[in-house]
């Protein structure tokens, strides 16, 4: 059996940090929230922070973690340090690109070309 892996580029409109709403499923009774720890391509792992007391038993079962559909989870409290998230392609600036001064003084030491 292989493990799903993460996406190599996040592009969910969910953040680590993130502070959210996740549904009832399988032994939660009640809906429950918690914190993006980890984000795959449709669903999230997260930390559960609250619940309602008759789910403290599957809660401490799934060691106050869950993994959710993205579909199904709403953000309450967007973190406010999200980490980096990587450029699509075509947005890319050409890394090796130079700062635009050290391109002026380049140019400047060139010789003129005669024609």
């Amino acid at each position: 059996m292989m493990a799903k892996k993460e996406p190599a580029v996040n592009t969910s409109e969910f953040d680590l940090g993130d502070y959210v709403e996740a549904p009832a499923f399988a032994n939660f009774e009640h809906d429950f929230k918690g914190i993006v720890e980890k984000i795959y391509e449709h669903a999230l792992l997260v930390m559960i922070t609250e619940n309602d007391p008759e789910d403290d038993a599957t809660v401490v079962e799934y060691n106050r973690r869950a993994i959710t559909r993205m579909s199904e989870t709403k953000i309450l409290v967007k973190t406010d340090n999200p980490a980096p998230r990587e450029l699509p392609e075509d947005e890319k600036e050409d890394e090796e690109e130079l700062p635009a001064e050290i391109v002026a003084e380049v140019k400047e030491d060139e010789p003129e070309e005669e024609e």
